[in-house]
């Protein structure tokens, strides 16, 4: 898919519209439907909610010196006018919305990540390298230790080895200027992993993680392929049509990040793209409406862990 990015303006040059989209501190994903209300002189003069996929616009004709923003398992927070920024960071106080967990006999397990409905011929390989996968927040790695990995695959056809592994990364950019994902040290890599002919749907891998919470970036999770081999354990290259493919979700997140290429020269970027976000931009200004939810999707993995 190529991007036509001079669609897409900075909101600075328009100084006459006030315009503000509130993030999740955290993850960077869009929180939709905050409260707001304006002030003046210390007394609201307006009241609004935040948009479901797009930056919010201030109306012109009301006079206020301040702003309050409210949103139910977030941090309130007030701004004076003269600081108000385009992009507005929100804290999580709660985290019930994105974490499952578990019961079981010894101790209660905590799910993290996206739970939803797989969107039928969606699916891809597991890529040969840190080609795509789910940015996960540091702090959701905090006091916690990590116990497995969950994924979802369609009918395997051929034995597949691969890895597990985790980069830490750094964000370049914005929701206004697409934001992209350089990474930058691998923090760890599994042992060699198989998933056997005949597998299919779920996938628990265990692990045995105690240092990753001691990483201050967000954390870029993907799994990565080694080789396939047929019924005699001989190495092969199957087609793409019989390669092993991951499931992939209906997500509601913008931390699906992928490595694209070209349409022109076919050669694929250096770094990767928030996939959803760039979706959603290219529906609001192209098309001026939401995408269908059923075209935001992010590959199904997700990441168990113990409280310590």
């Amino acid at each position: 898919m190529r991007y036509f990015l001079l669609l897409f303006l900075p909101l600075s040059i328009s100084a006459q519209i006030e315009k503000f989209i509130p993030l999740d501190e955290d993850t960077h994903d869009l929180i939709h439907e905050v409260n707001y209300t304006l002030y003046h002189n210390q007394k609201p003069v307006f009241q609004g909610i935040t948009s479901i996929d797009t930056v919010t616009i201030l109306p012109k004709n009301i006079a206020y010196d301040s702003i309050a923003l409210e949103k139910p398992n977030f941090k309130s927070i007030g701004i004076r006018k003269e600081f108000l920024k385009e992009i507005l960071l929100l804290k999580k106080i709660t985290y019930e919305l994105d974490e499952v967990v578990i019961s079981s006999q010894k101790r209660n397990l905590i799910e993290v990540g996206e739970r939803t409905r797989f969107i039928k011929r969606s699916s891809n390989s597991i890529p040969d390298g840190p080609n795509y996968g789910i940015l996960f927040s540091h702090s959701v790695f905090k006091n916690r230790k990590l116990r497995s990995l969950n994924f979802y695959v369609e009918k395997v056809k051929y034995k597949t080895n691969f890895k597990i592994k985790f980069y830490t990364s750094l964000e370049h950019g914005s929701v206004f200027t697409h934001r992209s994902l350089k990474l930058t040290d691998l923090i760890y890599e599994s042992e060699m992993l198989t998933i056997e002919k005949g597998s299919k749907n779920k996938i628990e891998v265990n692990l045995d993680i105690y240092d990753i919470a001691s990483s201050d970036k967000n954390i870029f999770v993907c799994l990565e392929l080694d080789s396939y081999y047929d019924e005699k354990n001989n190495q092969i290259s199957p087609e793409f049509k019989d390669q092993t493919k991951l499931k992939f979700q209906q997500s509601n997140h913008v931390d699906y990040y992928s490595k694209t290429v070209d349409y022109y020269t076919k050669e694929m970027s250096k770094d990767l793209k928030n996939i959803n976000e760039l979706i959603i931009h290219d529906y609001r200004h192209m098309f001026f409406k939401a995408p269908h939810k059923s075209i935001l999707i992010a590959p199904a993995i997700t990441l168990v862990f113990e409280p310590l």
